[in-house]
């Protein structure tokens, strides 16, 4: 049985979405069919990405939603693989997604409209690179804390190795590899007592050399001439 949906009756006054998950869930899908259908011309039809709800003979279906601009402007929400009718939309021209997908948003004017400061020197920022690897290993430790360690560390394994005793569970490893170039991208940032202050970068940059990234296939920090995976990679990870 086809569903005709005013979105306007499950949205908030200001256009936002419920805060009710059940109504939040359905209209997620309605405002994704609005997405989908919106920009199209009457009488033409577009493939999405939301999957069919339905349950023919009591087993999932596995087709995704088509859309289809109806000659009055409604959006038409249907299964070809099970053809079945699921949702008609009226009154969708006023909502946010009536010429498709928003315009991209940069994370600075992102991190402004949220009144945050963001990618300062220092900052205990979870949404910086470092802090989110943090965050995804499972440490406790902050991304302040781990350049602490690091302006006192020899070598950038002693930090993986903090910050690996550090976890709550033991990371996987894709999650230790995906770490590795942030934790080398911090240890070149982070000034040192025994370089006057100055960051590694700030000494390499003014020495005219390149920056040190250091990834799963280039040499090992510990100076063995093998590859990080090979070395203290594998090491740390049992």
């Amino acid at each position: 049985m086809v569903t005709v949906v005013n979105p306007h009756h499950w949205l908030n006054e200001d256009g936002s979405f419920p805060d009710d998950p059940r109504l939040r869930s359905r209209i997620l899908r309605v405002a994704q069919c609005i997405e989908y259908g919106g920009p199209l011309p009457r009488g033409h039809t577009r493939e999405t990405l939301v999957p069919c709800k339905r349950r023919p003979g009591n087993q999932p279906c596995l087709g995704l939603l088509w859309v289809l601009k109806e000659s009055d402007d409604s959006i038409h929400a249907f299964c070809r693989v099970c053809e079945t009718d699921e949702l008609v939309i009226h009154e969708w021209e006023d909502t946010l997604w009536a010429d498709g997908p928003m315009e991209s948003v940069g994370l600075d004017a992102m991190a402004r409209e949220a009144g945050e400061r963001r990618g300062e020197p220092g900052s205990e920022d979870r949404e910086s690179p470092l802090g989110r690897a943090l965050e995804s290993l499972g440490s406790t430790l902050t991304a302040d804390q781990v350049k602490r360690i690091i302006a006192r560390s020899e070598q950038p394994t002693a930090v993986l190795h903090a910050i690996l005793e550090s976890a709550t569970v033991r990371p996987s490893r894709s999650t230790v590899e995906r770490l590795v170039p942030v934790l080398m991208d911090a240890w070149n940032a982070v000034p040192r007592p025994e370089l006057g202050g100055r960051s590694p970068e700030a000494v390499y940059r003014d020495a005219g050399g390149p920056t040190q990234h250091a990834g799963r296939n280039d040499p090992c920090p510990c100076g063995s001439g093998a590859k990080y995976k090979k070395c203290c990679l594998e090491r740390n990870l049992h």
